[in-house]
């Protein structure tokens, strides 16, 4: 065999190694890129995307404490918190705040005990909710004592103020209550929010009185499901005035 034969096949070898190398350099270079570029989409995914679908969920709860007395009017402090706890930001529209007293009346000693027995099972078939108590019970559903409400930014074309949470963001309002133990044995507070995705169309809302006495916003317009953006929290709890 002569040497340039020789050098003829050690040429091809040495393009055939070349070529593998390109091509395996290619490989890797195509998976480092493919790599990044799905980083980087599941990084915009996670950031941008998914909030955006995500739908809006805010938590309310109240605190509350006694600060004062003045002989049968009792002070009460409440602070109502609410909080952003979803992945998407949130518009409040509205916010309403009832308190309302309550009466109870109690049973005399030496009741019969086998009777109110009977009438608590005899109450357990037609009816959807029950309250029964051992000695006493409610005179009534209660007397509204303090309505507060707020329509926002949006909900309004009232001059009125912003009100936005992003995720993960609280915002607290205080309110102190009077209450008179000689009127009432408790007071009972409901907060209702009304609220809506900060990117949704906001929704015109309007004050309304429930039968119970207790304030509500509901829209100006038919806002039907599943399209309406609108969302609703409500929140209640009681406090005793003994």
């Amino acid at each position: 065999m002569t040497t340039q034969g020789l050098d003829t096949r050690g040429a091809r070898k040495a393009r055939r190694r070349l070529g593998l190398e390109g091509a395996n350099t290619l490989v890797q270079t195509l998976a480092i890129l493919g790599a990044g570029v799905w980083g980087v989409y599941t990084f915009v995914y996670e950031a941008r995307i998914k909030p955006g679908l995500a739908p809006p969920s805010v938590s309310v709860k109240t605190d509350l404490a006694r600060v004062g007395e003045r002989g049968d009017r009792v002070a009460i402090r409440s602070t109502v918190t609410r909080t952003n706890v979803g992945q998407a930001g949130v518009r409040v529209l509205g916010l309403t705040y009832t308190v309302i007293g309550i009466r109870t009346r109690f049973s005399e000693p030496g009741g019969d005990d086998a009777a109110r027995e009977a009438a608590f099972r005899a109450s357990l078939t037609g009816t959807a909710s029950l309250d029964a108590a051992r000695d006493y019970r409610r005179e009534s559903d209660g007397e509204p004592i303090l309505r507060q409400g707020v329509l926002f930014s949006g909900a309004t074309d009232l001059p009125s103020e912003p009100s936005e949470l992003n995720p993960g963001e609280s915002v607290s309002r205080d309110v102190i209550v009077y209450a008179d133990r000689k009127s009432f044995d408790a007071v009972r507070f409901e907060v209702r929010l009304a609220y809506a995705k900060e990117d949704d169309r906001p929704v015109r809302l309007r004050f309304e009185a429930g039968a119970d006495g207790g304030l509500a916003t509901v829209p100006v317009e038919p806002c039907p499901a599943p399209k309406c953006p609108l969302r609703t929290t409500d929140f209640a709890t009681e406090f005793s005035l003994w």
